[in-house]
């Protein structure tokens, strides 16, 4: 993950402007913390601060929004004669109150929106030659007072609480400080910038002098350090909805109905009075900001619900269906029609670029012609509109040109503008395209004043990946990474993710969700304030920080080029098909016959296939989804095309099962029928050489033509294939020991054979594959049934070849309630008869009782 964030950083930032202002300061915990965790700012923890002539201190202030208390001190100056002079915040009043001593106090307000909303300017100055001090805002005066402050003016400075004897105060306003001043005569003494991003000091960059903090909470990480700040785990496959006007993000779920509110960062949890049936992976939510209505909607029913908060139930219930075929749709609302718009999507191997329409007021759904321009059939793209919903943008995705999936399918990095009015499509530009392929979040996040947009983008070619923010323009075609990255678990029927903006608390959510095989979803959601910042280093005392910035891109270029020298130079040079040299001859060796000579009975410790070797090896996965991997450890398989995809796999899958691999009638009359045999050929030689630069990623390969029939031939020291480790496992003696069947269990942990592969050639293989898995888990079951953890493994793998086997149903119930996890076996007889009923269409005839082991 890290090199797509490098190519990403290095690629976006040589071409575009590097200036962006950091955020930075000092966050002070106030009033929502006890009075030990509050926080303090003391200038001079080494001793007082003296001056001869007229000096000044100044700083930035604001306000943290909607926070109960804000009454207290921001900060209290002790003169050596121990006068105090003090800037107070009156919450019932809303006023500051400016005090020197007992004998001056002046009250005075700051505009709110300013105080909340922007940084003000403060200042306390001190005439030494009249004994005065005076405060100023945004360098305006608003009044002064007489002062003990003695010759020379020697002071102690307390921003926030303090414990000083005899002048200790805990009360202070949650507020955020930056920017501290202090001259004489006009010439700057000391500045506390307030840029540190760690620790409990804050560093003067002119002369070097040490603030000490308690509880410091430095602003700058908040801004580029995303931070969970829910994390909830819940039953089925909820969906999200998040309310603008409130800040308010829904989590939907059959029961319940959970909350986050960003203002106060308060969660709350309804339970339901009525479920809400059959909520199917794929629904969606979305709250409509011009009704203040919550809404849950699934697009292959053409239906939608409101939720009633009054009552606590949906207006809507959903018959059980076959999966969605408009996975990763994207959507908005238009205030114009008052509508639910709905685009693009992904099913059945057909991407989509529809355009759906749900009126709110007549709960009808239809489909819309479209003009303009086309729109290229695709989903994970990021959507997002105008504040009135008129125009949407839609940025990106991943899809083909014909919608059909086995059809060269890409990434997209265009962004286009779909008009509400007349329901046309206009292509705005296109992005150049990245080092790195990447997908988006759902939403996009607009600025309507800059023009610009925010979008979460992530590579998706690998389950474990991150989301990465990027901030683009709406006018021209460029774009840059900002803060650091969001895990994120990626299958794109299990996992969803999303971008919100919260325009008062000035902060972006990010929100992941991910459903695992036992139909647990793990929700997660991040916080970012506003307005995001680039990743970069502590830059306490630089005052110019774009050219720090540029510094940085020389060795993070240099570091790019020798990484892309270093994976250049081991690349072997491309050949063409063939046979392997004398010199390799000796290491490669051809996949195992399905019929080898019977081999001598070995005992549990050698019946077992070889352990992986402390050196690196490629992978080949064809159990679970399709899966390659390079001697790194890198996942490659994006680099296969559908037809490399079904060559590979034809020539393969035929070698290890076989020993004889593919003839070339047949590999031509599967992969170019529709070619002459000329043609064929020139096909099958082209796409071997670009197969073979892919294969040789992972270690010692090579096809070889034999008797007119092709076959791959590996050395099994630097490459493992799962498939050929089944192999072996079928004709290792049976019954298997332990060692064997925990071996097959690790083979099956990743999935069925090829699930997500669909050639009508592979069907009766599959459906061997399945028969031969299923035997040797049955006879294993039959082994070990005092072993009910191990039994249970076995019940798991028997179901990823037959979901509705009532023997496996029987091993997990009994299995669990021998263990003592009864809750745990209702569980897994509950999803059995779901199944069940999904696969036959009526409910399963017996109780739990008659596979518990209950009575």
């Amino acid at each position: 993950m890290w090199k797509f964030i490098l190519l990403l950083f290095i690629s976006v930032h040589l071409i575009t402007n590097a200036g962006y202002a950091q955020s930075y300061g000092l966050r002070f915990s106030s009033h929502e913390v006890v009075q030990e965790r509050r926080t303090t700012l003391n200038l001079t923890s080494s001793g007082p601060l003296c001056f001869k002539k007229d000096a000044e201190i100044s700083f930035d202030l604001n306000f943290l929004p909607y926070k109960e208390t804000y009454f207290g001190y921001v900060l209290r100056v002790i003169a050596a004669n121990n006068q105090n002079i003090d800037l107070v915040y009156n919450q019932k009043e809303r006023t500051f109150n400016f005090l020197i001593g007992e004998s001056f106090s002046r009250v005075f307000a700051v505009d709110s929106l300013a105080l909340f909303g922007k940084w003000t300017h403060f200042s306390i100055r001190f005439d030494v030659e009249h004994n005065e001090a005076a405060i100023f805002v945004n360098d305006k005066i608003i009044a002064k007072g007489a002062a003990k402050l003695g010759a020379p003016v020697c002071v102690r400075v307390f921003f926030g609480t303090n414990t000083y004897e005899g002048f200790q105060t805990v009360d202070i306003p949650p507020m955020n400080l930056r920017n501290i001043l202090v001259k004489e005569s006009g010439t700057v003494k000391y500045n506390w910038p307030l840029s540190e991003n760690t620790g409990n000091t804050a560093t003067d960059i002119v002369a070097g002098k040490t603030a000490v903090i308690n509880n410091a909470n430095w602003i700058g990480p908040k801004h580029r350090n995303w931070s969970l700040v829910q994390h909830w785990e819940v039953s089925g496959t909820p969906s999200v909805a998040f309310d603008r006007n409130t800040e308010v993000l829904y989590i939907v779920s059959a029961d319940s109905l959970y909350n986050i509110c960003f203002k106060n960062e308060q969660t709350h949890g309804i339970r339901l009075t009525q479920r809400l049936d059959s909520l199917m992976p794929g629904n969606q939510s979305v709250f409509n900001p011009f009704n203040n209505k919550l809404y849950n909607f699934y697009i292959d029913h053409k239906k939608a619900g409101a939720y009633d908060s009054s009552s606590r139930k949906w207006d809507v219930t959903y018959s059980p269906d076959l999966l969605t075929v408009f996975w990763q749709a994207n959507k908005f609302i238009s205030a114009a029609d008052s509508s639910l718009y709905i685009l693009g999507g992904y099913g059945q191997m057909q991407y989509k670029n529809t355009v759906q329409r749900y009126h709110f007021a007549d709960r009808k759904w239809d489909s819309i012609p479209t003009t303009g321009e086309r729109l290229i059939p695709r989903y994970l793209a990021a959507v997002g509109s105008t504040p009135d919903g008129d125009t949407a943008y839609i940025l990106g995705g991943y899809g083909s040109n014909s919608g059909n999936q086995v059809v060269n399918p890409r990434h997209y990095y265009d962004l286009m503008a779909f008009a509400v009015n007349d329901h046309s499509f206009h292509k705005i530009y296109q992005l150049p395209e990245p080092p790195a392929q990447f997908c988006f979040a759902n939403s996009l996040v607009i600025d309507p004043d800059t023009k610009a947009y925010y979008a979460l983008i992530f590579p998706d070619d690998k389950f474990n990946t991150t989301l990465q923010l990027i901030e683009g323009s709406l006018l021209e075609p460029k774009y840059a990474p900002l803060a650091d990255a969001i895990p994120y678990s990626f299958h794109d029927i299990k996992s969803f993710a999303d971008l919100y903006y919260c325009k008062d608390s000035k902060k972006l959510v990010a929100v992941t969700l991910y459903t695992s095989k036992d139909n647990v979803t793990a929700v997660k959601v991040y916080t970012l304030e506003f307005p995001p910042d680039v990743m970069i280093t502590d830059t306490s005392g630089l005052p110019d920080f774009a050219g720090w910035y540029y510094l940085l891109l020389i060795p993070l270029g240099a570091l790019g080029i020798l990484l892309f020298l270093k994976k250049y130079r081991r690349q072997p040079a491309t050949t063409t098909t063939g046979p392997v040299t004398a010199d390799a001859a000796a290491t490669v060796i051809p996949a195992t016959p399905a019929t080898p000579a019977p081999a001598p009975a070995l005992p549990e410790e050698a019946a077992r296939i070889p352990v992986p070797e402390a050196e690196k090896k490629g992978n080949v996965f064809f159990f679970g989804p399709f899966e390659v991997q390079d001697k790194d450890g890198q996942d490659v398989t994006k680099f296969f095309t559908p037809l490399l995809k079904e060559l590979f796999l034809l020539i393969a899958i035929n070698t290890i099962r076989s020993g004889k691999g593919i003839s070339s009638d047949k590999l031509y009359a599967t992969l170019w029928r529709d070619k002459s045999s000329k043609e064929a050929q020139n096909n099958r030689s082209v796409n071997m050489v670009k197969l073979k630069a892919i294969l040789d990623k992972l270690g010692t390969c090579a096809f070889v033509k034999e008797a007119d029939r092709w076959s791959l031939q590996y050395a099994a020291a630097d490459i493992r294939m799962d498939l050929a480790d089944f192999q072996h496992l079928l004709q290792a003696p049976r019954p298997l020991q332990k060692q064997p069947v925990r071996e097959l269990l690790s083979i099956l942990r990743r999935g069925s054979f090829l699930p997500d592969a669909n050639y009508s050639w592979l069907e009766d293989i599959q459906s061997e594959i399945s028969n031969n898995g299923l035997d040797i888990l049955t006879e294993a079951a039959l082994q070990f049934k005092t072993d009910p953890e191990l039994l249970i493994e076995i019940a798991d793998s028997i179901f990823l070849f037959d979901p509705v086997n009532e023997e496996a149903l029987r091993l997990k119930c009994s299995s669990l309630v021998l263990l003592g996890r009864h809750s745990l076996s209702k569980t897994a007889f509950n999803k059995f008869t779901k199944e069940y009923l999904h696969m036959y269409g009526e409910e399963f005839p017996h109780p739990f009782t008659a596979y518990s082991g209950d009575k």
